[in-house]
């Protein structure tokens, strides 16, 4: 870490998809142009990003992440482990989907959002919680998660967004899913894939619903009930053209407080894998971030 730090430390995850260092030299460029002096980390182990947010100098007034949605989830683990004020947040998409950044409406080009750091153009992020672990997107269980877990990180690198595509595919036809149980504020839900989410938007630009936003109070909570290839093809396809809640197989609703649990059942937290846990879903703090 830098010793002296500047008020503005950009941290980037040189493994993520997409990464591209010009972008990093783009973006330091651009704000020195606009008098914002920055520093440049590149994050060296899984987690590093964690530790870094939580131990930040108060001198550091902006946490820009270069990275995907799981860098950006290290990142607000740190800010919320370190308590009371933190950095506010910034986003250099970079990663597979980057869900977040489609979410605020993001730029992608590093001048664009060094101009908008250095606007101060701030807004709310509303986190979501799983036990202790802050998320800023959604935490999952059943079909969507297997995939996440079937995707290595090599094959992810290679193949991006196919990967998922090509996992999610093979798993549908072998039909080996499993039931998760769901208890919703008190109601208890059997389907096979269900999201907790804070935000609109799933996988990139696609819409998962239409009753809620990332800069928004409040959780969602949306279930598929079966995962059989039909289903999961209707499913994609509504997906896709922003009509998932159409579909008599899906529910959308509203929820303050949420259990998953499940016999062999898979998690995934902002697009990454996690540790299976009956832990209480709820809404989390409020942070800043740049959009």
């Amino acid at each position: 870490m830098p010793h002296e730090a500047a008020p503005i430390l950009v941290v980037a995850n040189p493994v993520a998809g997409n990464f591209n260092y010009r972008h990093l030299m783009r973006l330091a460029e651009r704000l020195d142009r606009l008098g914002l002096k920055s520093d440049i980390w590149l994050t060296r182990y899984s987690g590093e990003l964690s530790d870094i947010a939580a131990e930040l100098s108060s001198s550091v007034r902006t946490l820009v992440v270069g990275g995907g949605d799981g860098s950006i989830n290290e990142a607000i683990t740190g800010i919320v482990r370190r308590g009371g004020d933190g950095p506010a947040l910034s986003i250099l998409p970079f990663g597979t989907a980057n869900v977040l950044a489609h979410e605020l409406g993001l730029p992608s080009s590093p001048e664009k959002i060094a101009e908008r750091i250095a606007a101060g153009r701030k807004t709310p992020l509303h986190l979501g919680m799983v036990g202790e672990r802050p998320f800023a997107l959604m935490v999952s269980a059943g079909f969507d998660a297997d995939i996440v877990h079937a995707v290595d990180a090599p094959f992810k690198r290679r193949w991006g967004k196919l990967a998922y595509g090509w996992r999610g595919l093979t798993l549908a036809l072998a039909q080996k899913g499993r039931d998760v149980t769901v208890i919703a504020d008190g109601e208890t839900i059997k389907c096979r894939i269900a999201v907790v989410t804070t935000a609109r938007f799933y996988g990139g630009p696609l819409t998962i619903t239409r009753h809620t936003k990332a800069t928004e109070p409040g959780l969602r909570l949306v279930t598929l009930a079966d995962d059989r290839p039909a289903t999961l093809l209707r499913a994609a396809t509504a997906l896709a053209l922003g009509r998932l809640e159409t579909l008599a197989s899906v529910q959308d609703r509203p929820v303050t407080e949420i259990h998953f649990s499940g016999e062999g059942i898979r998690m995934q937290i902002d697009g990454d894998r996690m540790d299976t846990t009956d832990a209480l879903v709820r809404s989390g703090r409020v942070i800043d971030v740049v959009a």
